[in-house]
């Protein structure tokens, strides 16, 4: 089964590289696959190269290097990681941009060759994710049920749907939507248009929930030491297909929803039509 980096896991990689690389200069780059950099290959290295990284973002699933006039913009896409090695560490397999610094390498590895980084100048960046069209952060003071009413009111869609949709809350994937909906007690079917305010304000308060307990087990993916985040052994519903439900023992569900394979309690979570 092929896991995909929501927001856990690219705000996981994002405080990890937080503590190792901010304030340390990128002395050299390496570009061995021309895909994953995106436009100018020539111009993206002499931009990075003897330039400092000032801190790290990020914004929806995308991660940024702000360095002195530019962002490196990088989205991981299926299978993207970052691994922090050795300055003198092997290539390995996958390997596909690796940056140098002074005593340590970091490299970044995407089997599924999805994923892709760009310079976005600092003028620019605002700009840039306006285009992306993303929804409010998970911990945003505006994302509440009245928000996401208004936004939803019009569209007779599967809450599933909406939960995977990054405009409405960026970051969401199925993983994690799957466990929100449980939370919720809301059926995946369920019309998004149909629920209610309260019902909303539901979803918003367990989506800072599952967040919260997913970041504070790294997520579900290879972190920056290649070690994997432990957030799959406390999964509530995804992945528990045939098992009995935690709360009242019926079998849970597997269903394609939203183009997705979706987990589900029938008897916990409510639908609403």
């Amino acid at each position: 089964m092929i896991i995909i980096p929501e927001l856990v896991e690219v705000e996981t990689t994002r405080r990890d590289l937080e503590k190792e690389i901010v304030n340390k200069t990128i002395r050299k780059v390496s570009v061995l696959l021309d895909k994953v950099v995106l436009y100018d290959e020539e111009n993206f290295i002499k931009k990075i190269t003897n330039n400092t990284i000032k801190s790290v973002k990020r914004r929806g699933k995308w991660l940024l290097f702000e360095m002195n006039n530019e962002y490196l913009v990088i989205h991981f896409r299926m299978e993207g990681r970052f691994y922090l090695l050795d300055k003198d560490a092997e290539i390995e397999r996958n390997d596909y941009v690796i940056f140098y610094f002074d005593n340590f390498s970091l490299h970044y590895n995407d089997p599924r060759q999805f994923g892709n980084m760009r310079i976005v100048s600092k003028e620019k960046i605002d700009e840039f994710f306006t285009h992306k069209k993303l929804g409010l952060e998970y911990d945003d003071k505006n994302l509440n049920g009245e928000y996401l009413k208004e936004k939803i009111k019009n569209h007779k869609v599967t809450i599933k749907s909406i939960l995977l949709d990054q405009s409405y809350i960026t970051g969401i994937g199925n993983i994690y939507a799957d466990e929100i909906l449980f939370l919720s007690k809301i059926n995946p079917k369920s019309s998004a248009n149909k629920l209610s305010k309260t019902k909303l304000d539901d979803i918003i308060k367990n989506t800072k929930i599952v967040f919260e307990e997913a970041l504070k087990y790294k997520g579900t993916y290879p972190n920056i030491d290649k070690k994997r985040g432990t957030f799959e052994e406390h999964l509530k519903i995804h992945k528990r297909k045939g098992k009995k439900c935690i709360v009242c023992k019926s079998i849970i569900l597997k269903e394609k929803i939203a183009s997705r394979g979706t987990y589900y309690c029938n008897k916990c979570q409510k639908m609403y039509n």
